[in-house]
């Protein structure tokens, strides 16, 4: 979005229930971040963010379910996935979070993520 069109929209409409909530410079990334189509960006943060925590905190296996599970939803939405397909790739990632489980376990580090 252009910084005319930005300063045109700021000036017609009222700012809206959210925009109030943030401070102007972040009004600004909401109305970037409004500009962006598809789940590619978001798919990527969370393959990212999976990366570091598995890098970083291998034994908080709660936040990577999570983190995992989110990705799961983000991919099922972009490609739109039949129900088959969907369950299949959550069966998949339950089987790397077991495989990862029984690694961690083997070192004795423990699981439980607190």
């Amino acid at each position: 979005m252009t910084d005319a069109r930005r300063a045109r929209d700021r000036h017609r409409r009222p700012l809206s229930f959210y925009e109030r909530a943030l401070s102007a410079s972040d009004r600004e990334l909401l109305l970037d971040a409004g500009d962006v189509e598809g789940l590619d960006d978001e798919v990527a943060l969370l393959r990212f963010l999976v990366h570091r925590m598995l890098e970083d905190h291998p034994e908080d296996s709660k936040t990577l379910e999570t983190g995992l599970r989110l990705l799961i939803q983000a991919l099922t939405a972009r490609h739109r996935l039949s129900g088959g397909e969907a369950e299949n790739l959550t069966e998949s990632v339950a089987d790397v979070l077991r495989h990862f489980g029984d690694q961690l376990a083997s070192v004795g580090v423990d699981g439980g993520g607190q």
